[in-house]
């Protein structure tokens, strides 16, 4: 029987890993303070224009954030959903239900 196993990462590799994990985390910083922001312009529009609305939550800026990467990791256009592989959604699909059903539930 052989064991699966990793091989460890080269000095370059390990470097490698640090300098994309770093650009990662940067990325995803700037992400959500862009969603931050983005609410927070709405809310401010919003009293300035005078209305009487509920201001739009960060989660709402989060999906369409969700949805477009989804539909451009698919191939699709986000302007018009269409164009996207149904196999590639599948697939992307089913990475949610593994964390899902791995890490969220019980």
């Amino acid at each position: 029987m052989t064991e699966n196993t990793c091989t460890l990462p080269t000095p370059e590799q390990r470097r490698f890993l640090q300098i994309r994990e770093g650009a990662e985390r940067r990325m995803l910083k700037t992400v959500f303070a862009a969603i931050s922001d983005a609410a927070a312009e709405v809310e401010n529009d919003i009293k300035d224009a005078g209305l009487d609305f509920e201001p739009t939550h960060q989660d709402y800026f989060t999906f369409t954030v969700q949805q477009v990467a989804f539909i451009r990791l698919c191939g699709g256009d986000p302007e018009t959903l269409r164009g996207g592989d149904p196999v590639i959604g599948e697939r992307i699909l089913g990475n949610g239900r593994h964390i899902i059903d791995n890490y969220w539930r019980d």
